[in-house]
């Protein structure tokens, strides 16, 4: 890879991975098997707009055990309480067990560590304050799996857990009633649910368990009302939308178009999005934005007020105080950006994985910011920040092939706290060990980059080659029925061939995005058109990368390129 300054990094070009070209082929059938989907049962199952793909709860190793206790617990009038991440995925956790419980018991509160005071997961104080305020049973959601100390504290004050999660375990988890797919011995067929969907099949085994002992306190109805915080969850948290996702997101999208959660029909308005005509695309950068900035600006509570408070003040209020947050959100992230990637510059040696200090850096930040610059790079990312009592926060991103769980499990040693998956981390560490944690990262990821040497080089997947002519709606009606787009589904990726680029306009400040007819159809590029004007200028062919859309204004239906690459063509 060479020794070259990072900020040549910034331009370095794609590796352009082209499907077979065929003279004559079925561009979804083509797509999908691309996807690992070839048979026609497999194919209509994935095209369905009511897909019936999911399965048992009860498959689910330790999840029937957690009913039965659950529901004896609230019979019991034991006092419940929900403990949950801050995040989008955690904050409809929180929430969908709380309306779920509530069917049972009134017994029932909710607790949301502070990502500023406490951090991620569970900690003593907070399971100590629990217990001091007359909790009995902890049902932890989208957290808690590999608390092994803190899951022995909470035996040693007498206070009972249930740990429901979605995270990778470590050789010790934690010690209680675990109900997690992922665990040793789990046999349940979807193992990348998200923290909420976890916590949706514990709903539907109350369901389950209720119904066998012929009493209907949680009904069909119950599940499907909570099903649009599960589409939510599992979005934002960018687990794979196949399998037993697709179904609840499929489903978790009509139910919040149907605009029966007040609070979230107010957020849907207040940040401009139509009301029934929410997409995937819409939750991912609308929706979970303004709820993870409630977490990483403020207090998580806002957005559970937000989607199960019965109060039009109430919720009115946390609207206003989720978009204020996500401003000042963008603003801060920007700042924090700027000066990150001056420190990424200033690096004079290479560096196989980016370890940046950010000082005393919003915490809440640094994750967005992490992701933001190992997109520009293409190399794995880490952010510390000062934590206090010399003490270091750390959360990471990682890239296509490359898992930054396994990366830093290597040097686990060096963290207090450690937790996460392969695209994206956290710990908790001395700052005497920086220099180390440099050190060891970077002989471990030189390594991987040895045994392969494409790791380190941005990647762009193309599902198929096709002429400006083959365009025509009924092709992107089709592509439509592929959402909802997001992991391990994308939106398709075509290569348009030898287009020579007409009537080229560039637009915003310094002409960052252009718009130009490629063949028969309108194309726009967004973003890097500065970087790409000679190429657009030039008359010369070109081949572009991109997605095609039906660009709806006014009433008014258009198809529409939007170019993510181009080259030159043949280069």
């Amino acid at each position: 890879m060479g020794s070259f300054p990072l900020s040549k990094r910034r331009t370095m070009e794609k590796n352009w991975i082209l499907p077979e070209e065929k003279p004559k082929n079925d561009t979804i059938k083509d797509i999908l098997a691309a996807r690992g989907i070839h048979t026609p049962n497999e194919i209509a199952e994935f095209l369905s707009d009511k897909p019936r793909l999911t399965h048992d709860p009860f498959l689910m190793k330790g999840l029937r055990e957690a009913a039965i206790r659950i529901c004896k617990a609230a019979a019991d009038g034991i006092h419940i309480v929900v403990y949950g991440d801050y995040d989008a995925d955690g904050i409809c956790s929180v929430s969908l067990l709380m309306e779920i419980l509530g069917k049972l018991t009134d017994r029932v509160s909710y607790y949301i560590p502070s990502r500023f005071d406490e951090g991620y997961g569970l900690n003593k104080e907070a399971l100590k304050t629990i217990k001091e305020s007359g909790g009995e049973l902890v049902i932890t959601v989208d957290c808690g799996s590999v608390s092994y100390e803190e899951g022995m504290f909470a035996e040693e004050i007498g206070l009972e857990m249930i740990v429901t999660d979605h995270h990778n375990l470590n050789d010790q988890p934690v010690n209680c009633l675990l109900v997690n797919p992922k665990q040793a011995g789990c046999s349940y067929p979807e193992r990348e649910l998200s923290g909420c969907g976890v916590a949706f099949k514990v709903a539907q085994g109350l369901a389950r368990l209720l119904e066998e002992q012929g009493e209907e306190t949680i009904g069909k109805g119950d599940l499907n009302r909570a099903l649009d915080l599960v589409a939510i969850a599992t979005i934002g948290d960018i687990v794979p939308l196949t399998g037993e996702n697709r179904t609840l997101v499929k489903y978790g999208l009509k139910t919040l178009n149907a605009d029966r959660r007040p609070g979230l029909g107010a957020l849907i308005r207040g940040i401009g999005l139509k009301p029934g005509l929410v997409t995937s695309d819409n939750v991912a950068y609308g929706i979970v934005p303004h709820l993870n900035a409630a977490g990483r600006m403020m207090d998580a509570e806002t957005g559970v007020t937000l989607l199960l408070s019965q109060e039009e003040a109430e919720r009115d209020q946390a609207v206003d105080a989720l978009i204020l947050a996500n401003r000042e959100r963008r603003k801060t992230q920007e700042e924090i950006l700027q000066a990150t990637l001056q420190t990424a510059e200033e690096e004079d040696r290479e560096q196989w994985i980016l370890v940046l200090d950010a000082g005393d850096a919003h915490e809440g930040i640094t994750g967005i910011v992490a992701g933001k610059i190992k997109e520009t790079y293409h190399k794995p990312t880490v952010i510390v920040t000062d934590s206090g009592d010399g003490l270091l926060k750390g959360t990471g991103r990682g890239i296509e092939g490359l898992d930054l769980y396994a990366l830093l499990s290597k040097v686990q040693d060096l963290f207090l706290k450690f937790g996460g998956h392969p695209g994206a981390c956290g710990f908790l560490m001395d700052r005497s060990d920086l220099p180390e944690l440099r050190r060891r990262l970077n002989a471990a990821a030189k390594e991987l980059y040895q045994n392969d040497t494409s790791v380190f080089r941005p990647k762009l997947h193309i599902d198929a080659v096709m002429r400006p002519q083959d365009i025509d709606r009924e092709l992107i009606e089709a592509l439509e029925k592929l959402e909802p787009f997001g992991h391990r589904n994308p939106k398709p990726i075509f290569c348009m061939r030898e287009v020579v680029p007409e009537r080229p306009v560039f637009l915003g400040e310094e002409g960052r995005h252009a718009r130009f007819r490629a063949g028969m159809v309108d194309a726009i590029l967004f973003q890097t058109a500065s970087t790409f004007r000679d190429h657009l200028t030039a008359g010369r062919p070109l081949d572009l990368a991109g997605y095609l859309e039906f660009n709806r204004w006014n009433g008014k239906e258009k198809i529409q390129f939007v170019t993510t690459d181009l080259r030159w063509y043949n280069e």
